[in-house]
């Protein structure tokens, strides 16, 4: 499949789009970002904002970039790919918001004038990690991505892995802990394993577990990163819960399906030197009797695509959907 991407010639118009912030560029099959804009995403003030919002970016790069013929974009879910719609995404809308059903691409194709190919993030960034990453050469990879939510995209024996009636995994929702009044989830449930991986999430239930919430009102996880980073025992402590909740996580999807590596992704990815080592000697001792004839531990890493993981797997559905 990357021979054949390589023989095209043409850029793609690509998009990753997040809790936060949206990234738009134009991209090659060889995968070089030609011109890439990232502005914070405008879902607040409504779904038609968000839809002109993206159309207006998309119609920027299409204008420096004539020759592109398809794009491909990469969003938060939950979502239908095979129908290029969003579900109600909680992220996007917030809890407050209901948008239901969303006709993503088809109102995209009719305002630029090109085809488009939906994917959740997180397939999207796996993807790319095996076309050009940490994954590339491994049929069996997982994706986590560490931001406003958790997503997870994963390639089993060199596919990537669909749920049933063509829908994205969200195993970000698996539960850990249902009774857990400090870990309330966008997607309306306690103790989602996103509900405490994520960023965002990190962020706002530090704030609550906090012996002084008013000193950290409004922190985010970055700021409790330099706390812990600056020996602050009370931070440390929650990075080490952290740390636990994401063995206990990655011990559920590992039991499930058999990744050779994960690679973790996002903002909050960064703040790995507080979580990592102890997150690998946890999953080590859970795996301990799944080492046995065939070894169960992955290897863990970051991506080394520079958070580009998003907008280059929007690119590759686009170049996938093209030949």
């Amino acid at each position: 499949m990357r021979a054949k991407l390589q023989k095209r010639s043409s850029p793609v118009l690509a998009y990753d789009l997040g809790g936060t912030k949206v990234a738009v560029g134009a991209v090659t099959p060889q995968g070089r970002i030609l011109t890439e804009m990232r502005v914070p995403v405008m879902a607040r003030q409504g779904k038609s904002a968000l839809l002109k919002q993206l159309a207006d970016l998309g119609a920027q790069i299409l204008k420096k970039h004539p020759s592109i013929r398809r794009a491909g974009i990469a969003s938060a879910g939950p979502l239908d790919p095979a129908r290029g719609i969003l579900l109600d995404p909680t992220n996007l809308a917030g809890q407050e918001d209901k948008w239901g059903k969303v006709q993503l691409t088809a109102t995209l194709s009719k305002k630029l004038k090109i085809p488009f190919t939906l994917e959740n993030d997180a397939a999207a960034a796996i993807l790319a990690e095996h076309w050009m990453g940490a994954a590339r050469g491994c049929k069996n990879a997982m994706i986590l991505t560490l931001g406003t939510g958790l997503g997870t995209g994963i390639i089993a024996n060199g596919e990537l892995v669909r749920a049933g009636r063509g829908l994205h995994t969200e195993a970000g929702h698996i539960i850990i802990q249902s009774n857990d009044m400090t870990a309330s989830c966008g997607c309306g449930n306690l103790g989602c394993a996103e509900a405490y991986l994520s960023g965002k999430n990190f962020a706002l239930r530090a704030q609550q577990l906090w012996s002084k919430p008013h000193e950290v009102a409004g922190f985010e996880g970055a700021e409790f990163a330099k706390l812990a980073r600056a020996g602050n025992k009370e931070a440390l402590k929650l990075f080490e819960d952290y740390a636990d909740r994401m063995a206990t996580t990655l011990h559920n999807y590992v039991v499930i399906y058999s990744p050779e590596i994960i690679v973790l992704t996002g903002s909050f990815a960064a703040t790995s030197d507080l979580f990592l080592k102890q997150t690998r000697t946890k999953l080590e001792s859970l795996l301990k009797r799944r080492r046995v004839g065939v070894d169960m531990m992955p290897k863990i890493t970051l991506s080394k695509l520079d958070n580009h993981a998003g907008l280059l797997g929007g690119a590759y559905v686009a170049l996938q959907k093209a030949i």
